[in-house]
């Protein structure tokens, strides 16, 4: 593992100044999230710095760089990028540095932080216009390296992953056939962030203040960032509010259209199980590489206890869906 001191080094030097970390924000299964300063002669700038673990299953960094300048250019709230590179001098992975924004990112704290349920209707409210300007980013101006999925090719790709595990579950399996047999007409796609939801954004006293990862983006229906939104999973047990724990679908619904996007409920719903299922697929396999003996990183085995969960939430999907 990559010592701190080396990934102070780099970012120095990518940079151009001196940087010391003074914190680490996380550790996950793709990237490392730091807290720096920047010092330049007599000043410091508070930042944030985000180092790829692995560039398998995530979009190049300079792309994630430029979905982010693309966003803020639309008006949807993001860090402003200060430095990026797909090879960190002397770390040899993707780095990514932005401009530290002051708030809540933990989910709880996010929930425990709302005042009241108007605060909360808010936030949904914010969510929703922050996606529909997200969506005016056609496949033309998304960077050229993410991928383009239709429905169909979506689901090809769900079913070669649960191929791929030595893994029978039959209840992600009914999920797919279910997505075959309820297919959706083609709608114009759209760069979609895919990872939006309560846990990738902060969240201040006036509300959203910066939607973070951008590393799963795509170009898709963008329906697929509402649906993921409103998943069980992370409403974080505050299951009466479907939008993160926080707020309702009529509020998240209200922001979308208020600023100009077009709401169809039989492709959130497809999106729902789709995603759904492709939560499973993915705890499933980070279990999968602890369990190989690819990884010994705990949090990975600990995934595998939630793909139950998913199961269910995923069997109640497609009990509450039509039937073709």
């Amino acid at each position: 593992m990559t010592r701190p001191e080396q990934i102070a080094t780099g970012l120095g030097e990518l940079i151009g100044a001196e940087v010391r970390i003074t914190g680490m924000a996380s550790v996950g299964a793709q990237r490392a999230t730091f807290f720096i300063d920047i010092l330049d002669g007599t000043s410091t700038t508070p930042a944030v710095a985000q180092v790829s673990a692995s560039v398998l299953g995530s979009v190049p960094t300079s792309a994630e760089a430029a979905m982010l300048r693309l966003a803020e250019q639309v008006g949807v709230p993001v860090p402003d990028v200060i430095a990026v590179s797909d090879d960190l001098p002397g770390v040899g992975a993707p780095a990514l540095v932005v401009s530290r924004i002051d708030g809540r990112t933990v989910p709880r704290h996010i929930l425990r932080g709302l005042p009241d349920e108007a605060a909360g209707e808010s936030l949904a409210r914010q969510c929703g216009e922050a996606f529909a300007r997200l969506h005016t980013i056609g496949e033309a101006q998304a960077p050229a390296s993410l991928p383009r999925l239709s429905h169909t090719a979506y689901v090809d790709d769900l079913e070669a992953k649960l191929d791929a595990l030595d893994d029978v579950r039959p209840a992600v399996r009914a999920g797919l056939a279910w997505l075959r047999a309820n297919p959706l007409p083609e709608a114009p796609i759209t760069l979609v962030h895919a990872d939006f939801r309560n846990g990738n954004m902060i969240v201040d006293d006036n509300g959203l203040a910066a939607v973070l990862d951008w590393e799963l983006a795509q170009v898709t229906d963008p329906m697929q960032d509402l649906a993921w939104m409103c998943l069980r999973t992370w409403r974080f047990g505050n299951d009466t509010k479907p939008v993160g724990g926080f707020g309702s679908v009529a509020a998240l619904r209200s922001g979308y259209e208020a600023a100009g996007g077009s709401w169809r409920d039989d492709a959130i719903h497809w999106w729902s199980v789709a995603r759904c299922a492709w939560w499973a697929i993915g705890l499933a396999g980070q279990a999968a590489a602890f369990t190989s003996g690819l990884t010994d990183a705990i949090m990975l085995a600990a995934s595998g206890r939630r793909v139950p969960e998913l199961e269910y939430d995923l069997l109640r999907l497609i009990a509450d869906g039509p039937t073709n």
